[in-house]
C-alpha cells in the first residue's frame, strides 16, 4: 500500500435524494453505510487503496474512538459537512494537533472552500465570524406561529426542553444533590427556578415505579397541556375581540388578532384522529426510552393499550401562571426583547421554597439514572424525527397552518443544507487542486480559498490570510493594558507544561520557568463541554481566595492537579487521557496582567 492510509467516516445511511449529487452511490446502495459504499466505490477504481472505514460521528461523544493518538496520527483532514458545530470541532482538533484542513461547504448554488494550514493561516473559527441564522422572536415562536417553520423550530425546541434537559437535571439530583441546588440556582428568576424544579419533580416521581403505562399517561398529559390548555389560556388572555393599546398612552392601536397573528383553537383528544395518535405514540416511547424501557414499536398494539387506558383529560380551569408568562412575552415583544422577563409573587416564592425542601428530603439512592435523549435526525428508529413531525403537525392544526411532510421536518430541524449536483462537483474539484498543492509541498502564497456563486457566475479566488495575532488591549475589569506573552501569539500556539504529575502548588511555583516568568493567578478548566459550564466552574487555585474558597484552595494546594480537576468536574473523557487543557488569568514579571496562549498539562507520558 506504500504505507498511507484515508480514514473516512459517516453514520448516515445513503438515501434517494442523495442519488443526484454524491456520485460514488448507486440506486441499490439506498439505506446502505455512506462510508462503506463509497469506500466500496474508491476500492472499484483503485484495488490497492488503503481505506479504513468507520460509520461514527465525529464529536465530543467519540472521543474514545477518535482519541488524541488518532488526531495526531493524520496528515490533514477534509471536510465534507452539513453543518457549523461539526466543523467547529473538527477545526479545534485540528489547531490543537497542527494539522492542515480542507474545509469547503456548498449552498444551493453557492460554494466556498478555505484551506487552513498550522500557524500560516487563520483557522476556521477565524476565518469567518460564522453566520448565525437570523432567528425567530420567542413570542412568535411560543404564542404566534404563522408559517409551518415557526411549528417546526417550535417542536425542535420542545424535544430539549422535555427530553434532554429535565432528565440531565434529574441525573445530577441523582448524583449530587448540592451540585444540583447549586445549578437551580443560577437560573436566575424564581419562575425559571420553579419550572426547572416542577420538571423534576415530575420525572422523579415516575421514576419511583415506572411502566410503560406511565409513559403513556406522561404524552397525553403532555398533549392536554400543549395542545388544548396551552391554547386556551392564550385565548383567555387575548380572547379574540381584544384589542391591541399603546402602552405609554393607552390609546387603541386596532385589533390584537391581527396582521400574522393567527386566532388559534384547542385540540380535543380524539384516539382515532391519526395525529393525536402519532403525538401519543412518538411521545410515549421518547419517555420510554429515557427511562430505560422497551420501546411499543407497533402502532396497532399501542392503540389497544391507549384504548385500555380510558385516558381523559382533566377540566380545562385558568393557569393564574401560564397568562402570567404570555403577557410577558408580549409585552417583551412590543419592547422588542427576545427574552421575557415573568413576574413573580409570594406565592411563587413559597412554592419554590417547598419544592426545594421536597427534592432535598427524598431519597434518590436507589434511582436508576435516566437516559437524556440527544436529537439525531438520521435515525429512522429513535422516534426524534417523529416527535417533531407529529409535534409541529398538532401545533400547525391549532394555528390552522399547513402541515408538514416527515421530509421538510427533518431538513428544517435537522438544519440540513441544501445541495446541487454542478456546485458539488465543482467545490470537489476545486479542493482536489489545493491537496495537490500540499502533496507537492507548495509554499503559502500558491494556495487558493475561493467562493463561488453559479447563479450569478461569480468566481473569486483568493490568497489564504494570515492567522490573528494577539494584541494589547485595554481591559475594562483589570482597568490596565492587557498584554500578550509572547506578543502576537496566535491560535496555533500553545504553552506545554510537561513535568509530570505534579501537585497544584508545584504547578504554580513550576510555571514561570516555563513561559517568560509569568506568574499564575488564576486557574480554570479550559476544555468543558458548554453543558459541563452551565453546571457552574469552581476554581482549580486562585491566589486571592475568599470566604469558603480559602479553606477548599487551601487544601487543595498540595494535591495532585489532575486528582482535584476529577473531583470538581468528573473522570477525563477516554482513560488513556494524557493531558488537560487549562484557561485562568496571568500576571507578567512586572506584575502587569497578561494574555498568554492556552495552557496543556501533560500529567503522564
Amino acid at each position: 500500500y506504500g504505507g498511507g492510509i484515508i480514514h473516512v467516516t459517516d453514520m448516515d445511511r445513503i438515501e434517494i435524494s442523495n442519488l443526484n449529487r454524491q456520485f460514488l452511490f448507486k440506486k441499490e446502495n439506498v439505506g446502505h453505510s455512506k462510508s462503506v459504499c463509497a469506500t466500496n466505490a474508491a476500492r472499484l477504481m483503485n484495488p490497492e487503496i488503503n481505506i479504513n472505514t468507520f460509520e461514527t460521528a465525529v464529536g465530543p461523544s467519540t472521543e474514545n474512538i477518535f482519541d488524541d493518538e488518532f488526531w495526531s496520527s493524520l496528515d490533514g483532514v477534509c471536510n465534507a459537512l452539513d453543518n457549523v458545530e461539526s466543523r467547529k470541532y473538527t477545526d479545534s482538533k485540528i489547531v490543537f494537533h497542527e494539522k492542515p484542513l480542507f474545509e469547503s461547504g456548498t449552498l444551493g448554488t453557492k460554494a466556498n472552500c478555505e484551506i487552513i494550514l498550522p500557524h500560516l493561516t487563520r483557522s476556521y473559527r477565524e476565518y469567518k465570524d460564522v453566520v448565525q441564522e437570523d432567528s425567530i422572536p420567542m413570542c412568535t415562536l411560543r404564542n404566534f406561529p404563522h408559517v409551518i417553520d415557526h411549528c417546526i423550530e417550535w417542536s425542535r425546541a420542545q424535544f430539549t426542553e422535555v427530553f434532554e434537559d429535565p432528565p440531565k437535571d434529574l441525573n445530577t439530583l441523582i448524583k449530587d444533590k448540592n451540585l444540583f441546588f447549586q445549578t437551580v440556582a443560577k437560573e436566575g428568576s424564581v419562575v425559571a427556578q420553579l419550572e426547572k424544579l416542577e420538571h423534576v419533580k415530575e420525572l422523579y416521581e415516575k421514576a419511583i415505579s415506572i411502566s410503560f403505562m406511565n409513559c403513556i399517561q406522561m404524552a397525553f398529559d403532555r398533549f392536554v397541556h400543549q395542545f388544548r390548555d396551552r391554547i386556551k389560556n392564550l385565548i383567555h388572555a387575548f380572547p379574540e375581540d381584544s384589542e391591541r393599546t399603546d402602552p405609554e398612552t393607552g390609546i387603541k392601536l386596532g385589533k390584537f388578532w391581527s396582521g400574522s397573528k393567527r386566532f388559534p383553537r384547542p385540540a380535543e383528544f380524539n384516539i382515532d384522529d391519526p395525529l393525536h395518535l402519532e403525538y401519543l405514540f412518538t411521545v410515549s416511547n421518547l419517555y420510554a426510552n429515557m427511562y430505560n424501557l422497551d420501546p411499543v414499536r407497533e402502532l396497532d398494539k399501542f392503540k389497544d393499550l391507549v384504548h385500555a387506558m380510558n385516558l381523559r383529560a382533566k377540566e380545562w380551569v385558568p393557569s393564574t401562571q401560564s397568562v402570567k408568562h404570555i403577557e410577558a412575552e408580549v409585552e417583551a415583544a412590543v419592547k422588542k426583547q427576545n427574552e421575557a422577563t415573568v413576574p413573580s409573587n409570594q406565592e411563587d416564592l413559597q412554592q419554590l421554597q417547598l419544592l426545594e425542601s421536597y427534592l432535598k428530603s427524598v431519597d434518590v439512592s436507589s434511582l436508576k439514572p435516566l437516559k437524556p435523549a440527544q436529537f439525531e435526525k438520521d435515525n429512522d428508529k429513535n422516534f426524534h424525527i417523529d416527535f417533531i413531525t407529529a409535534s409541529s403537525n398538532m401545533r400547525a392544526w391549532n394555528y390552522e397552518i399547513k402541515p408538514a411532510s416527515r421530509h421538510q421536518c427533518k431538513m428544517i430541524a435537522g438544519k440540513i443544507v441544501p445541495a446541487l449536483a454542478t456546485t458539488t462537483a465543482m467545490i470537489t474539484g476545486v479542493v482536489q487542486m489545493e491537496l495537490y498543492k500540499y502533496l507537492v509541498g507548495l509554499p503559502k502564497y500558491r494556495y487558493c480559498c475561493g467562493y463561488f456563486h453559479l447563479g450569478t457566475a461569480d468566481f473569486q479566488l483568493f490568497e489564504p490570510d494570515p492567522p490573528l495575532k494577539a494584541q494589547e488591549v485595554y481591559d475594562v475589569l483589570e482597568m490596565a493594558n492587557v498584554k500578550p506573552i509572547p506578543a502576537g501569539f496566535t491560535i496555533w500556539d500553545k504553552v506545554v507544561v510537561d513535568k509530570g504529575d505534579l501537585t497544584i502548588k508545584q504547578f504554580v511555583d513550576t510555571f514561570p520557568s516555563i513561559h517568560h516568568g509569568v506568574i499564575v493567578l488564576s486557574l480554570f478548566p479550559a476544555d468543558l463541554s458548554e453543558e459541563e459550564a452551565k453546571k457552574g466552574v469552581q476554581p482549580l487555585y486562585l491566589s486571592f481566595p475568599i470566604g469558603s474558597q480559602k479553606d477548599l484552595i487551601a487544601r487543595n494546594l498540595n494535591t495532585s492537579l489532575i486528582k482535584v480537576y476529577v473531583e470538581l468536574y468528573g473522570p477525563l473523557k477516554s482513560s488513556g487521557k494524557k493531558y488537560i487543557m487549562l484557561d485562568g488569568s496571568f500576571q507578567g514579571p512586572d506584575g502587569d496582567p497578561v494574555k498568554i496562549p492556552a495552557v496543556q498539562y501533560v500529567f503522564r507520558k
